[in-house]
């Protein structure tokens, strides 16, 4: 269920900064993207709510606000076809690092096997 919470709320976050997007195209979209990105990305926040009581908070910083500055890059990208510098590319790059790593070396479990 734990994946299922990430996923939406991933989801609801790149379906929101996509309407955001589309309203900042021309002055007769921008209500439209106001409104519907802000209600798409308020109804996310329930599955982060969820994420929080199913891991720590840092774990749910590092996938929630990482995670959707990665895949919204790549959203815009591929919607609205705009580029990504190679700069950037090394920044996302990073971004995943920090997330993986967070996710993967930063846990309880971990931190008490170290300690042993």
């Amino acid at each position: 269920m734990l994946y299922f919470h990430i996923a939406m709320f991933l989801t609801f976050q790149v379906a929101a900064n996509l309407c955001f997007k589309f309203g900042g195209t021309a002055p007769h979209h921008f209500w439209w993207g106001f409104g519907i990105g802000n209600l798409i990305g308020m109804s996310s926040i329930v599955f982060m709510i969820m994420m929080y009581r199913a891991m720590p908070a840092a774990l749910v910083i590092a996938i929630g606000t990482g995670g959707t500055f990665l895949l919204n890059q790549v959203a815009i990208f591929l919607v609205y076809r705009e580029r990504i510098s190679t700069a950037g590319c090394v920044g996302l790059g990073l971004i995943l690092a920090g997330i993986l790593i967070t996710a993967f070396l930063n846990n309880p479990a971990s931190i008490a096997q170290q300690g042993s």
